[in-house]
């Protein structure tokens, strides 16, 4: 029974990530001058929602009602602060160094939940599969950058 409320509290955590990182690229998104950089946190964004829905049934199955505010949003504002004055100076490379450092931060995250003993397999299917499409975008979006560079 200690594990599940430690479990919980790791999902409700990534649930926050989730869930400020959506806000993030939302935020920003109508600000990115550049189309393929608009269109990626467009999608990225649509991704984290269904993340965060997906992330949110897990915790309801196991019995918990999931939050959706709490220390993270603290971070948000510096999150969406730190990348609109990346926008504002339109450097694009400390943009997409940006880009990287938080998805890398996300597969950590994904990473430190998928360790935890006596995770249920359905929820590590989930996370497994989510973690997996964050560090394929992250490798596309290495490779373009990589070919602009």
């Amino acid at each position: 029974m200690r594990y599940v409320k430690k479990i919980l509290g790791q999902l409700n955590d990534l649930l926050l990530v989730n869930f400020e990182v959506e806000k993030v690229y939302d935020e920003i998104v109508d600000e990115v001058k550049d189309d393929t950089l608009r269109r990626f946190f467009r999608e990225s964004a649509i991704e984290r929602n269904e993340f965060s829905k997906l992330i949110n049934k897990e915790i309801e199955s196991l019995g918990e009602t999931p939050e959706r505010v709490g220390a993270l949003s603290k971070n948000f504002y510096k999150l969406k602060t730190k990348f609109k004055g990346l926008l504002d100076v339109e450097n694009e490379s400390k943009l997409i160094d940006e880009i990287f450092m938080l998805k890398q931060a996300s597969v950590n995250k994904y990473n430190e939940v998928l360790m935890q003993p006596h995770l249920p397999l359905k929820v590590c299917k989930t996370l497994v599969k989510q973690r997996d499409s964050i560090q394929d975008t992250l490798r596309v979006f290495k490779r373009e950058y990589a070919i602009v560079a």
